[in-house]
């Protein structure tokens, strides 16, 4: 009688491990789209928070709640347009700050949670709520954000005098955009953007994405309160580029004719929206890393 095998041969077991893999090569893609799908859905959610926060913020200020009149101050002689960022935590807050404006909200105590601000899908992580030394301290002892980490949005910067009378009171189009995913930053030539244009094929239009979500879009806040989710970064009104400014200054030909979207438009920390309905998102991804 012959013996009965038993075991797998050195094939059978080759096999078996080359199935798994392939399995595995099958699944863990799937499993991480799953995940990318729920931060996503909470980075979403956090915007909507945000936005309920600029309303609340309005109605206690009669103010607009889209561009809130900036408690940082606004240097309409020496700065007209432009922005800084991530200035003054600890007070001495710099002119034309954009994030110290969105601290305003966590002063006035119309954000709580100071982890809305991270977007989930990134390593940012929320403001300690601490002095310079480490000590805990209330909202209304800090002026701005600790650190760039603790920040993962970009907000549609009020330092611009084309926006005459939009700190009290003006409203913006639904298509514009509020706030959003972190602004990516690009290179420029002078001010202009050498960025993808709105025609770029889709890999290359893709580069102009935040990278929150490995610029495959980014999530907008729009004044309405709507959060959507965005493929391209030419989704403001007019098909905006949201992250770039219209023109390198208010005024001129591209500023009444509200741009076509057609080009990557204007960036740098000198430049702000050119018009009403021009959106202009920062701090930028350069902003915070210093490149």
């Amino acid at each position: 009688m012959s013996g009965r095998r038993e075991g797998f041969t050195l094939i059978e077991f080759l096999v078996a491990i080359g199935i798994i893999a392939i399995l595995v090569a099958i699944i863990l893609p799937y499993l991480e789209m799953m995940r990318e799908d729920a931060r996503r859905t909470d980075c979403a959610d956090h915007l909507r928070q945000i936005g309920a926060a600029f309303l609340e913020y309005g109605k206690a200020n009669e103010s607009n709640y889209i561009r809130p009149l900036p408690e940082a101050p606004y240097d309409a002689v020496h700065k007209p347009q432009g922005y800084t960022a991530f200035t003054g935590p600890d007070g001495g807050v710099k002119a034309n700050d954009v994030t110290a404006s969105l601290w305003l909200l966590v002063r006035g105590g119309y954000v709580k949670d100071l982890s809305t601000f991270i977007c989930p899908s990134t390593d940012d992580q929320a403001d300690a709520m601490t002095d310079a030394a480490g000590r805990p301290v209330a909202a209304s002892q800090r002026w701005n954000f600790r650190s760039p980490k603790n920040l993962s949005y970009s907000y549609d910067s009020p330092f611009t005098d084309a926006l005459k009378g939009s700190f009290s009171g003006d409203k913006l189009r639904e298509a514009c955009a509020v706030l959003a995913d972190l602004n990516p930053g690009f290179d420029r030539e002078g001010s202009r953007v050498l960025g993808p244009a709105r025609d770029a094929p889709p890999f290359e239009l893709a580069k102009g994405n935040s990278p929150n979500h490995q610029h495959a879009g980014q999530q907008v806040l729009h004044p309405s309160g709507y959060v959507s989710f965005e493929w391209t970064p030419y989704c403001g009104f007019g098909n905006d580029n949201i992250y770039t400014a219209g023109a390198p200054r208010p005024g001129g030909a591209a500023t009444t004719a509200r741009s076509s979207g057609d080009d990557p438009g204007y960036a740098g920390m000198d430049v702000g929206p050119a018009y009403n309905d021009d959106s202009y998102l920062v701090p930028t991804a350069r902003d915070r890393f210093g490149n």
